[in-house]
């Protein structure tokens, strides 16, 4: 009785109905938020498991023989830079400037997000899901290793930020296939110019 009563008292009513209804909303926040640190840690895992994979392994230094050293290094020809379409990306409305940066990067969506995973604005089916995870995932890839822009290829998404003031918004964009660096930095450029353009992304949407 002595659980019981402590229920009671801690959910402040008398009520069993409405006590099993305050239960079953409490279960069901668990099972939501532990899914979502579940999926944020296998997604890390993963991310810095590839990072590692992918690292060449260290080679003891050698002298190479005096005729090796002589000859010429073959110079691998340079990719062209991407040509990004001089798109003007602050619109009339906030939604209209986020269908245009999406356009403008061949998005599949994009979300914005803050530094504690509120959604400020999106393109997304699920912006809710998305800013939580990434944003926290950003986060964690930025300690082991700060860039401003990371590329999570199991999911396809890339993960950028930027900053506005005191604000640090993290940018998750979904498409097949990473940013080249020219692309980075004009998605950076574009997204704090919609930023600094909208008063109301100062204040994420709880």
């Amino acid at each position: 009785m002595d659980i019981i009563d402590g229920l009671y008292s801690f959910f402040g009513t008398g009520d069993p109905a409405i006590l099993s209804l305050d239960l079953l909303v409490a279960a069901v926040l668990a099972v939501s938020i532990a899914y979502l640190v579940l999926e944020l840690c296998r997604i890390f895992a993963e991310y810095v498991g590839k990072e590692a994979a992918e690292r060449p392994a260290e080679k003891p230094a050698t002298v190479p023989p005096p005729t090796e050293a002589m000859k010429t290094p073959v110079q691998e020809p340079a990719k062209p830079p991407v040509k990004i379409p001089p798109i003007d990306v602050v619109k009339g409305s906030l939604a209209e400037s986020m269908m245009t940066l999406t356009q403008k990067y061949g998005l599949d969506s994009l979300t914005l997000a803050s530094h504690d995973g509120l959604v400020i604005a999106s393109t997304s089916k699920a912006p809710d899901q998305d800013a939580a995870i990434y944003s926290g995932l950003y986060q964690e890839l930025y300690k082991v290793k700060q860039e401003p822009y990371y590329y999570v290829e199991s999911k396809g998404v890339s993960l950028y930020s930027v900053e506005s003031g005191a604000q640090k918004v993290i940018g998750v964009a979904y498409r097949k296939g990473s940013f080249a660096p020219e692309e980075v930095k004009a998605a950076r450029e574009d997204t704090k110019k919609v930023i600094d353009q909208f008063a109301a992304l100062k204040a994420p949407k709880a």
